[in-house]
């Protein structure tokens, strides 16, 4: 584990990947800087309170009674290709099925891993042509690193990935749905999510919000079949 020397840990999820009972392990960074994200403070947390790799695999191997999958997130877990491959291994050696979350700024190491993972999931962040301005991530040409992860995805069985995207006003629009809605295939898995926010939305603030909640189910359900909103 010479990228990275501890992870965030949560022993045992519902929610994390689908249809599965599984410990979600964090990898500390990210490459992105979105304004809304709720794990900023994940690598001071992971400093702070982390598991080392023997603590987990340990956990994980007295786990296997009730677990039945592990889910690697971040963070951005293709930031740490050589860490990222060997944890699969390992956790497949243990019997468990893996799942990993992407941002899809990364399709190299995302193409190197895709064939030894059960799930992917990937977020979509807003149109493509907007990512960089989003993101404010160092990536050259990430509208098409984020192009090449989503045919990366598509070529696979639709039960084995999904898309997610949270529906940050700024950020998501109309018109993103729909760039984003046209590159997808009729059978991919498209979850959309409420967005955080800090402080607590008005009562017509949050009528607004849900009248465009569902504007956006109905845009993105035009695009797939599967379409989903998670509370």
């Amino acid at each position: 584990m010479e990228e990275v020397e501890k992870f965030g840990f949560l022993k045992q999820s519902l929610v994390d990947y689908p249809g599965e009972v599984c410990a979600v392990l964090f990898f500390p960074k990210c490459n992105f800087h979105c304004s809304y994200c709720f794990n900023q403070h994940l690598p001071e947390i992971v400093a702070e309170e982390g598991w080392s790799f023997e603590s987990i695999e340990t956990y994980l191997q007295e786990a296997r009674t009730f677990l039945t999958a592990v889910c690697l997130t971040g963070g951005e877990t293709t930031l740490y290709p050589n860490t990222l491959a060997t944890l699969i291994e390992r956790f497949r050696a243990l019997g468990y099925k893996v799942k990993i979350d992407t941002n899809g700024s990364h399709p190299g190491v995302l193409q190197a891993i895709q064939k030894q993972v059960h799930y992917i999931a990937m977020d979509l962040k807003t149109s493509l042509d907007r990512y960089a301005q989003l993101t404010q991530a160092e990536e050259p040409s990430l509208a098409d690193a984020i192009a090449a992860s989503m045919q990366i995805l598509l070529q696979r069985e639709p039960h084995a990935y999904e898309f997610r995207t949270t529906l940050a006003r700024e950020w998501i629009q109309e018109a993103d749905l729909h760039d984003l809605g046209k590159r997808l295939h009729p059978s991919s898995h498209w979850y959309l999510q409420r967005c955080r926010t800090e402080t607590p939305l008005t009562a017509a603030e949050q009528v607004a919000e849900e009248k465009w909640i569902q504007q956006a189910v109905s845009i993105a359900k035009t695009y797939s079949q599967h379409v989903c909103l998670r509370k």
